[in-house]
């Protein structure tokens, strides 16, 4: 809505249907939709919903789901996501960036974390590098890891804050903090003590533009969290994702037909494949004195 205000007077209506948070509700509420004249739909949210929106098959008015499911959107539709699959890609090539060919995965077992694993380790093998192995984020003892043939080049790091700091001092004694390692998006879950999240420095992960270089028509996170409790601290992810939607909606045509189309949104660099998805290239982020900072663009280092 911060978007879609910010916009020329001439606007289109903005009608809102509950799905009541289920797949159950979602096709009523779409059929209704669509019944009152709407002529473009933004959302559900939820994965199941999605799969049931997207399950009816042919949709006789676009949509732009909020989310991802196993199978591509329905010709004409298109699906955006802060999804663990764009963080594993873009982990993968700033690895490939920093000429890494062989990378050790240390993972946690939740879905995000497996999901952001799998798309790394498919990105690197369609690039010839590999994943040594994944080692799970209570391993003690790394130098079995780091002493195979060929060694490690990098680190990749699928967990939160407080596991990462453990396993700061674990990745050293193996010889393996001066390579670079990268972390997903998660890494910031349970940080915010610069005293203890020194031990971070040095770790990249991806981070929403609007943090790191700004967004158009945006003020900063900060200016946005003081007026608007809904865009502070961690919600502020999501008020970017939000932001992105309506963006989106507005440049769907553009995004789909214009060669080398891209919209430099608030949660990063967004383009469209060929399939109807919305790809993020997200901003860098890493910690230096504990404390979570933006890598420049251009300067990954």
């Amino acid at each position: 809505l911060a978007c879609y205000k910010g916009e020329q007077p001439l606007r289109p209506e903005v009608v809102f249907y509950d799905s009541v948070g289920t797949a159950e509700g979602t096709l009523p509420a779409y059929d209704k939709a669509v019944a009152e004249g709407s002529d473009f739909v933004v959302g559900p949210l939820g994965r199941d919903e999605v799969g049931a929106l997207y399950g009816k098959g042919t949709l006789p008015v676009p949509v732009l789901a909020l989310n991802r499911i196993g199978t591509e959107p329905p010709s004409g539709n298109a699906s955006f996501s802060l999804s663990p699959e764009d963080e594993g890609l873009a982990a993968a090539e700033y690895l490939l960036d920093h000429n890494a060919k062989r990378v050790l995965v240390v993972g946690g077992a939740d879905e995000t974390q497996r999901r952001a694993i799998a798309a790394l380790r498919g990105r690197l093998g369609e690039r010839g590098a590999v994943v040594t192995d994944v080692a799970s984020e209570g391993t003690s003892d790394f130098v079995p890891y780091a002493g195979k043939d060929g060694g490690v080049d990098a680190v990749f790091l699928a967990v939160r804050g407080p596991s990462a700091r453990m396993l700061m001092p674990r990745l050293a004694a193996a010889g393996l903090v001066g390579k670079p390692r990268v972390a997903t998006s998660q890494l910031l879950s349970g940080t915010g003590k610069p005293t203890e999240d020194a031990v971070l420095d040095g770790v990249a992960f991806p981070s929403e533009a609007w943090a790191t270089r700004g967004a158009r028509g945006l003020p900063s996170p900060a200016s946005a969290g003081m007026m608007l409790p809904t865009a502070k601290g961690a919600a502020a992810r999501l008020f970017a994702f939000g932001y992105d939607a309506w963006q989106i909606s507005a440049y769907l045509e553009y995004l789909a037909t214009a060669n080398n189309a891209r919209i430099e949104g608030a949660t990063g660099t967004l383009r469209l494949d060929g399939f109807g998805n919305v790809l993020r290239v997200p901003a860098w982020s890493t910690f230096r004195s504990g404390v979570a900072m933006p890598l420049p663009q251009g300067d990954r280092r």
